[in-house]
């Protein structure tokens, strides 16, 4: 039996055994491999442990600091920059109007004075706050008496404008202009859900009777209301020399005399070099008053904020009386930015709209009026030696002349950097280029109320810039 080989020796001892044992022995072998596979995934488990330990932990930490970086932003957010009053020396305020009554909105307002009587011309919208974006609203405008910058008791008269044959025609946003013998209002004209924005131009009488109505065909801007290919709307118009100009763009700066049936005539467009603004791309604004050899209006413009909704900043700009027009000055930083400590309903954008304003030659002053965050109306008096120590100069007074000469070194001072960190929250620092989507976060804005529209982009013109074009 020793001469047996290893192997021969254990199946001669298994023969040996009882089944009993045999069982025992199987079992005892099938115990201490199950005991091996039993330890090593317990290992694994462990491993596993250990790492979702770790995970659990990083994540605890990324949680931290982001709740940390939440709570800075909300800080922010709930805080913003402070309201509008607080912005500037100048004096300024909200016009007294019955804000809110009936879910009624007055805001964007212009303003006008002859007859030694000033009037007030404010949008007033009401507003289902039921129904949720784009909002079921309806636009109309109405007229106060001022006191200077006080609201006369008991003068509040609607401006009867037509409604067309649907009853739905509504009109926003005033641009008032006294030619001498008559008003002309140009308002953003529009029906809700059907038609693009439209401009068109109301001619009264100073009795406030309506003569007639003027729908300039220019830009995207159709024959009638139901004829545009794009919406426009912030035309502003100035008198030059007894003919009627309107501004089309500010940049480029597109100025086009018109006949009195608002007609384009000639078209003259020019650029700024080195311009300085950057809050987003500029748009009308005030309707110009002449001081001087200038012209000087006050713009919006707006730059992204919060979840799709843009702040509005108010600027000011000046150009040259006469042809090619070519921009003059400009503000570099906002005047007065749109704020989250002003008064908003909704979820409206944080807005600073200019709509008019005057000039007093004895104060040598100008009074600005301006919607705010589309709820209010607001107003503020900038003297004009002020509002030029604001404006970097581009075309110097002896160039002026000089028609190869479209922009020239800043002589006057502008506002410290750390005021502009102060009142916009801007980081001077950061160099990032953010796109400006401008009126798309507006939902003050007809297009955005216009859901079943196509909005293709205007025709492109020909045109000579800085010359004369044909008549067109």
């Amino acid at each position: 039996m020793w001469g047996l080989s290893k192997t021969r020796i254990v199946q001669k001892i298994k023969s040996m055994l009882s089944p009993t044992a045999q069982q025992y022995f199987d079992l005892e072998s099938k115990l201490k491999t199950f005991q091996e596979d039993l330890n090593t995934k317990i290992d694994e488990l462990n491993n596993l442990s250990n790492s979702a330990q770790d995970t659990v932990t990083y994540f605890r930490e990324v949680m931290s600091r982001n709740n940390e970086s939440i709570d800075q932003i909300m800080e922010h957010f709930n805080r913003d920059i402070p309201p509008f009053q607080e912005q500037t020396n100048f004096p300024c305020g909200l016009f007294d109007l019955p804000y809110g009554k009936d879910n009624r909105l007055l805001f964007n307002p212009t303003i006008t004075e002859f007859d030694g009587q000033r009037w007030l011309i404010v949008r007033n919208c009401q507003i289902n706050h039921h129904k949720k974006p784009p909002y079921d609203s309806f636009s109309t405008l109405d007229r106060y008496l001022l006191n200077d910058t006080d609201v006369v008791p008991g003068s509040a008269k609607p401006l009867n404008l037509p409604l067309g044959k649907s009853k739905r025609e509504q009109w926003e946003d005033p641009r008032i202009l006294d030619t001498g013998n008559k008003l002309v209002l140009t308002c953003t004209n529009f029906i809700q859900g059907l038609t693009k924005a439209h401009l068109a131009m109301v001619v009264m009488d100073k009795n406030w009777r309506i003569l007639g109505i003027n729908h300039p065909k220019y830009g995207g801007n159709g024959i009638d209301i139901m004829s545009n290919t794009g919406d426009e709307k912030n035309w502003t118009w100035f008198m030059h020399e007894g003919e009627l100009h309107m501004i089309y763009n500010i940049e480029p700066h597109t100025v086009v005399r018109c006949d009195s049936a608002a007609s384009p005539q000639e078209e003259y467009v020019t650029d700024l070099p080195k311009d300085l603004w950057v809050y987003g791309r500029r748009r009308g604004g005030s309707n110009p008053v002449r001081v001087g050899d200038e012209y000087f209006a006050f713009y919006h413009s707006s730059l992204p904020w919060w979840q799709s909704r843009n702040r509005y900043h108010m600027g000011a700009y000046a150009f040259e009386a006469k042809p090619p027009f070519r921009i003059t000055r400009s503000t570099t930083i906002p005047i007065l930015s749109g704020s989250k400590n002003n008064h908003r309903v909704l979820e409206f954008p944080l807005v600073i709209f200019p709509g008019g304003s005057l000039y007093d030659e004895i104060n040598q002053e100008h009074t600005v009026v301006f919607g705010v965050n589309d709820f209010q109306s607001g107003w503020i008096k900038i003297p004009h030696e002020d509002l030029l120590a604001l404006m970097k100069v581009y075309v110097k007074p002896e160039e002026k002349d000089k028609k190869d000469r479209a922009s020239a070194e800043a002589t006057n001072r502008l506002r410290p950097v750390a005021r502009l960190e102060t009142i916009t929250g801007a980081d001077v620092g950061d160099k990032t280029i953010i796109p400006d989507h401008a009126d798309d976060g507006y939902p003050g804005a007809a297009e955005k109320r216009n859901t079943k529209a196509a909005y293709p982009a205007p025709a492109k013109r020909k045109r000579k810039r800085a010359t004369k074009t044909g008549k067109s």
